[in-house]
């Protein structure tokens, strides 16, 4: 079991609730490292003796740190040091095709739409009523279910996606055109809960907590800025993440190596 020496007591008479200031004191030590994934947690009462507060202000610390996915209970058992959360870059389905991926990912391709007619898709993605845009619909998998991608492209500006994603599908490895040019990303995310569907997908409980995201990917469609090329909107992507084992990092965006040929996801 660990041990709580060394750790501050939450300060009395301010602002900022004592159960507040205690699961931040606990996460910050839990996020520091040195308490072992799987090592029995304190009990109520020693951190109670502890920090000299009472149960009513254990209880919804170690409640937001469960929420949090920093502990974990078993019946009968008792309190647990969760696994450390897995880093989860931020990015949609062509820079997961594209780019080196990290560990033991792999992109899950669900539903491909070869065609969708939704008017915000289109404003966001500012396509023209002569263009397409397709929807890829793909679960991000490390030893689980992470997330769920959702991805919107007018497929002329990535004319090789859609066979890509068709090909991960059929079980087998796809090719990879030539990229744009990729630029810049708007992110934004915000806290939600799993629905029945996505639930189920990600392997949690309906209700649960997650992280919903939209990314707004641009590049240069024909690889090059400046002269006839500008930089436009090339994916579209919702993001629905398990809070509970992912944590999100950014990457700035550069631009990819123009090439051509099989990789794996």
């Amino acid at each position: 079991m660990i041990g709580l020496e060394g750790l501050r007591r939450p300060e009395r008479g301010g602002k900022v609730p004592l159960y507040y200031q205690l699961g931040e004191i606990l996460k910050q030590r839990l996020e520091g490292g040195g308490w072992e994934p799987g090592t029995l947690f304190p009990s109520e009462r020693e951190i109670e003796e502890h920090f000299g507060v009472s149960r009513a202000v254990v209880r919804p610390a170690l409640s937001l740190l469960e929420r949090d996915g920093d502990i974990y209970r078993r019946r009968g058992s008792g309190t647990y040091v969760a696994a450390p959360k897995r880093r989860v870059p931020i990015r949609g389905l062509i820079r997961s095709l594209l780019e080196d991926h990290f560990g033991d990912s792999r992109i899950v391709v669900l539903r491909i739409r070869e065609q969708t007619n939704d008017p915000t898709i289109a404003d966001f993605l500012k396509v023209s009523s002569g263009e397409t845009v397709a929807q890829v619909t793909s679960i991000l998998r490390l030893d689980k279910p992470i997330c769920l991608i959702d991805s919107f492209f007018p497929v002329e500006r990535v004319p090789w996606l859609l066979a890509a994603a068709a090909s991960l599908k059929g079980g087998e490895q796809p090719v990879l055109g030539v990229p744009p040019m990729l630029t810049r990303i708007d992110v934004s995310f915000e806290g939600s809960s799993c629905g029945p569907w996505t639930a189920k997908i990600l392997g949690v409980r309906t209700g649960d907590p997650a992280l919903v995201g939209r990314l707004l990917q641009y590049g240069a469609p024909d690889g090059v800025l400046g002269g006839q090329s500008r930089e436009r909107p090339v994916e579209l992507t919702r993001i629905v993440a398990r809070s509970d084992i992912s944590q999100f990092h950014f990457k700035a965006a550069g631009s990819l190596d123009r090439r051509r040929g099989g990789g794996g996801v």
